[in-house]
């Protein structure tokens, strides 16, 4: 009968197995190294949100990390392209569509992975305030990808007098062969904004949400 493998060995061998090093998987997870081969050691556990995103990244389960439940992953399992996408805050998402950008990824210190089609430039952000409430709340984290064209109902990152928010996209008329929009809250306490009245940019069109358990 064959010995199980260990959690350690299991996270060991699977990240090995997406050629990832312990950096690039710390750094993917937001840890340091030093944390990866602590898990790989078995000196500590990976736990809460850790865990989810050492899952993430390993392109497997939880449970099958912690105790080797499901299948048994390999390496062709990956088959889809794996985005690794920057989270920041809201203040450096407004320099986004500048020429900021690549120094913008290249000094995240946060990513999440997704196995979503993301361009490289898409990024992510906490949402900060309560203007998309009830189906947006403070602490959600919001995936948008630049490179997708929102359509009318779309919920996208925009820029308003060099700040970054999130609301729902509305397509009003045509101009002058210039397309206005509209900038709809969720929330009836927060205005609508229109491109016509005040300068509009949309930075991303929404992809993913993400809601994190804080208990």
């Amino acid at each position: 009968m064959m010995k199980k493998e260990s959690s350690g060995e299991r996270i060991r061998s699977r990240r090995k197995a997406l050629q990832l090093t312990q950096q690039a998987l710390a750094k993917g997870i937001g840890v340091s190294h030093v944390a990866v081969s602590q898990w790989e050691k078995e000196e500590t556990v990976p736990r809460g949100e850790n865990l989810l995103r050492l899952a993430e990244w390993l392109q497997c389960t939880a449970a099958w990390i912690i105790d080797g439940d499901g299948e048994v992953f390999t390496a062709a399992t990956r088959a889809a392209p794996v985005a690794t996408v920057p989270l920041i805050s809201l203040a450096q998402a407004s320099a986004w569509l500048s020429e900021q950008r690549l120094l913008l990824q290249q000094q995240a210190t946060r990513f999440l992975y997704s196995d979503s089609p993301l361009s490289e430039a898409a990024l992510a952000i906490t949402v900060e305030d309560q203007a998309m409430l009830p189906d947006y709340r403070a602490g959600d984290v919001l995936i948008f990808d630049p490179q997708l064209q929102p359509q009318p109902g779309d919920v996208v990152l925009a820029l308003h007098a060099g700040v970054a928010l999130v609301r729902i996209y509305r397509l009003q008329n045509q101009h002058n062969d210039e397309q206005h929009f509209s900038l709809r809250p969720l929330n009836d306490d927060f205005p609508q904004l229109h491109s016509a009245q005040t300068g509009l940019e949309i930075i991303g069109t929404l992809m993913e949400l993400r809601r994190y358990r804080t208990h």
